[in-house]
């Protein structure tokens, strides 16, 4: 298969725009290839590979032959062997790209903890685009190539930290997470016991635990539910076997839903011998609509158009 039909296939074009420029762009697509794997000679990524990253990666705008070869296809490169899992790529960003954000951080009087957890996020930034599923449309933009991943990264990284910093460790808002967990349509008899008091008491045990768990906890379950990253994903990322990164994502999913019914049943003492089946709901609703939280908790930190940062 020619690698533009790839791009125009992967990309969602249709129409015109997948036969308006084949010849360019097939030209230009196999240019990105040869400049990409000279610049990095000891990592191997299939074309195919690369170019379906770049159709899922780049915004409309970028997708021209003329603009696609002006782009930094170094860093690009990068970025998607990072997402195949190539250590190497993921040894040379950390030693060099992230390290210079850790020093940006660090000049604004960012705290050590609050670094390390803005820094961990960006591996999910990064990730984010090439692991969403096809179907699902995501929320941010991600590395786009026009200027140099070290500078995104940088300014990716100071909007994180004021808007962590802003929020005064809120990760999440729970206005609307009864409503979120619950639905609106077919509403069990339990469910809808979830009204005043009831809603109010889940909200603040939700939110609390969320707050309870560490960073790592946290940055797990954003990887996990709303990058949708794999166990092996996860493990190249943290430097530890599958078997382990498995572990720490159950123990942090089962961490949350157990806290939740703990700081649940201590608001509503009195009712939880008539509530059996409200707990047991709890238990079996949260780790499925846990993704649709973080979702929307990002969706609401995004910032105005036009941001520097491609958010």
């Amino acid at each position: 298969m020619m690698l533009a039909q790839i791009f125009v296939e992967q990309a969602g074009l249709t129409g015109d725009a997948r036969s308006a420029f084949h010849p360019e762009l097939e030209a230009a697509l196999r240019q990105m290839v040869e400049a990409g794997a000279a610049s990095w000679p000891a990592i191997e990524i299939a074309p195919a590979d690369f170019v379906r990253f770049l159709a899922r990666q780049l915004p409309p705008e970028l997708r021209e032959p003329k603009r696609l070869v002006s782009l930094q296809i170094r860093d690009l490169y990068l970025v998607c062997a990072v997402g195949l899992g190539h250590r190497t790529a993921l040894s040379w960003i950390e030693s060099n790209q992230m390290s210079e954000v850790q020093r940006t951080l660090g000049k604004l009087g960012t705290p050590p903890a609050l670094i390390a957890d803005v820094v961990q996020s960006l591996y999910s930034r990064l990730l984010e685009r090439q692991n969403a599923h096809p179907e699902v449309p995501v929320l941010r933009r991600g590395f786009s190539g026009q200027g140099e991943l070290t500078g995104w990264l940088c300014t990716c990284a100071v909007h994180e930290a004021t808007r962590r910093y802003k929020r005064a460790k809120q990760e999440i808002s729970f206005d609307e997470a009864s409503g979120a967990i619950w639905g609106t349509q077919g509403r069990s008899p339990e469910q809808t016991m979830l009204s005043g008091q009831l809603k109010e008491a889940f909200q603040l045990a939700f939110r609390d635990a969320v707050n309870a768990l560490t960073s790592r906890e946290r940055n797990l379950l954003r990887y996990h539910y709303l990058s949708d990253l794999s166990i092996d994903q996860i493990g190249t990322l943290y430097h530890v076997h599958r078997a382990t990164a498995a572990r720490w994502v159950a123990q942090a999913r089962e961490r949350l839903t157990s806290d939740t019914r703990k700081r649940f049943l201590q608001r509503v003492p009195t009712r939880e011998a008539s509530l059996p089946q409200v707990v047991g709901l709890i238990r079996s609703q949260l780790p499925v609509n846990l993704a649709m939280l973080l979702q929307q908790s990002a969706a609401r930190d995004l910032p105005p158009e036009g941001s520097t940062s491609e958010e």
